[in-house]
């Protein structure tokens, strides 16, 4: 089940999380058994050190730049980009600035 989308009107998806100060701030569309979807909104200089999800991850950025890391490379989104990382691979996330914030659309399936 989809929760925290608009029904009565269409909007800009990164509009529906803000950024706040020293903060990662998130929104959750659906988590349904190993499925999940959920917005973010990194503030500047806010990153993630390490993930690795039991299933495939596709991040799409929506503003900003983001860098994924993953072993021996690092991968650089700007807004409108997407990459899939599969199940069970370490990766960090990162703005490419550490003095402007990004936000991103992540889709995990097992």
């Amino acid at each position: 089940m989809l929760r925290n989308l608009p029904t009565d009107k269409a909007v800009e998806l990164a509009d529906l999380v803000q950024y706040h100060p020293a903060q990662v701030s998130s929104k959750s569309f659906t988590t349904f058994g190993s499925t999940s979807l959920t917005l973010f909104a990194f503030a500047a200089g806010e990153s993630v050190s390490e993930e690795e999800y039991a299933g495939d991850t596709l991040y799409l950025c929506l503003d900003g730049t983001a860098v994924i890391t993953l072993p021996g490379k690092a991968v650089e989104l700007a807004t409108g980009e997407a990459i899939g990382v599969p199940r069970g691979v370490q990766h960090a996330i990162q703005g490419a600035s550490p003095s402007a914030g990004f936000k991103l659309l992540q889709l995990t399936v097992e």
